[in-house]
C-alpha cells in the first residue's frame, strides 16, 4: 500500500530528527575526548612542572644547606683566628712587660747562672749573656755584684752584651744557644692556651641552639 504524503513527511522528519540526535551524541562524545585529552596533557604538564620545581627546591636548599655549613666553617675559622691574634696580643703585652723589666729578670739570670756554678764541670765554661741594650745597662752594676764573685770562684765565667733587639734575653754555651725573648715566650704560651680556646669554640659550636 503506497505511503501518503503525510506519513512519508513524518518519516524523514522522524529520520532527521534521529540524524541531528546521532551527530550531536557524536560531536558530544568527540568533545569529550579532547577534552579529556586536553586535560591529560595538561595534567601532565603541571606534574612535570610540579616536579622541576620540588626539583629545584631540593636543589636549592642543598644549596643554601651548603652555602651556610660553609659560612659557618668561615666565621668559626675566623674568629679563631681573631680569637688566636687577641690571645697573642695578650700574652705579648704581659710577656713584654715581665721581660722588659730588670727585677723580674735578675733571678732568671741568677738562677741560669748558679746551676752552672754549682755543677761538676770539666774545664772553664764562658756563659754569653745577651740582652737588650737599654737592659744591659740596668744589669751591668747588679751582674758585677751578685754574679762576678761567684763565677770567679768556679768555673764558670760571665760574659754580658747588649746587642739584643726585642725584649728577654739568650744565653749561649758552648755553642748552645737558648732563646728566652718575647717570642718565643708567646710562641711558647699560645701552643698552651690555643688547644684549649679550640676546645672551648668547638664545645661552643656544638651545643644546641636555645
Amino acid at each position: 500500500m503506497a505511503e501518503s504524503i503525510e506519513s512519508f513527511v513524518a518519516k524523514l522528519q522522524q529520520e532527521g530528527i534521529q540524524a541531528g540526535k546521532d551527530a550531536a551524541d557524536k560531536l558530544l562524545a568527540d568533545t569529550n575526548k579532547k577534552a579529556e585529552k586536553i586535560v591529560a596533557q595538561a595534567e601532565a604538564k603541571a606534574a612535570k612542572i610540579l616536579q622541576a620545581a620540588e626539583a629545584q627546591a631540593a636543589d636549592t636548599l642543598e644549596k643554601s644547606r651548603t652555602d651556610l655549613a660553609l659560612a659557618a666553617r668561615d666565621t668559626s675559622l675566623r674568629l679563631r683566628e681573631a680569637l688566636s691574634r687577641a690571645v697573642r696580643t695578650v700574652l705579648a703585652a704581659g710577656a713584654e712587660q715581665a721581660l722588659g723589666d730588670a727585677e723580674f729578670l735578675k733571678p732568671l739570670l741568677h738562677d741560669i747562672v748558679m746551676q752552672y756554678v754549682k755543677a761538676d764541670l770539666d774545664g772553664r765554661i764562658l756563659i754569653k749573656i745577651n740582652v737588650a741594650p737599654e737592659m744591659q745597662q740596668q744589669l751591668i752594676e747588679w751582674a758585677l755584684a751578685h754574679l762576678h764573685e761567684k763565677t770567679e770562684r768556679g768555673d764558670v765565667s760571665l760574659d754580658l752584651k747588649g746587642t739584643l733587639s726585642q725584649a728577654g734575653f739568650e744565653y749561649a754555651i758552648e755553642g748552645a744557644n737558648i732563646e728566652v725573648t718575647l717570642a718565643s715566650v708567646v710562641d711558647a704560651l699560645s701552643e698552651l692556651v690555643n688547644p684549649n680556646l679550640r676546645e672551648m669554640l668547638d664545645r661552643a659550636a656544638t651545643q644546641p641552639t636555645q
